[in-house]
């Protein structure tokens, strides 16, 4: 094995672990706001779940998982495109499946990441 290989296999699972826990904080909030909110909008928790966890994605990718200053505008950039698909996949969902609520954000949340990681790695991090 290659020591470059080496070293991209161990920056994607990085990667993935700041992810997941994004993803996580995310679905907490989102989830949360569900519990407490009389009439939630799947719009709004979105929103919400994706402010806070795009700090944590950032700050996770700066430190853990590129080691690298990075640009905060330009990860902004690949959040901001991430969460466009994101909403796009909840509208589809929303309008065209039977699925909702909480379960919606879900979905496609998790539909995202690997746009996110190869944006991140050539033009944020590089």
């Amino acid at each position: 094995m290659s020591n470059s290989f080496v070293k991209h296999f161990w920056q994607l699972n990085r990667f993935a672990i700041v992810g997941l826990l994004a993803t996580a904080v995310h679905l907490s909030i989102v989830r949360l706001y569900f519990f407490q909110m009389a009439h939630p909008s799947e719009y709004i928790a979105n929103i919400l779940g994706f402010a806070v966890a795009f700090l944590v994605s950032y700050f996770g990718h700066r430190h853990f998982t590129f080691a690298q200053k990075g640009s905060f505008f330009k990860f902004l950039a690949v959040s901001l495109f991430g969460f466009l698909i994101n909403n796009l996949i909840l509208v589809t969902l929303l309008q065209t499946a039977h699925v909702k609520g909480w379960i919606a954000v879900t979905i496609s949340t998790l539909c995202v990441p690997i746009i996110t990681f190869i944006l991140s790695k050539f033009w944020v991090f590089k």
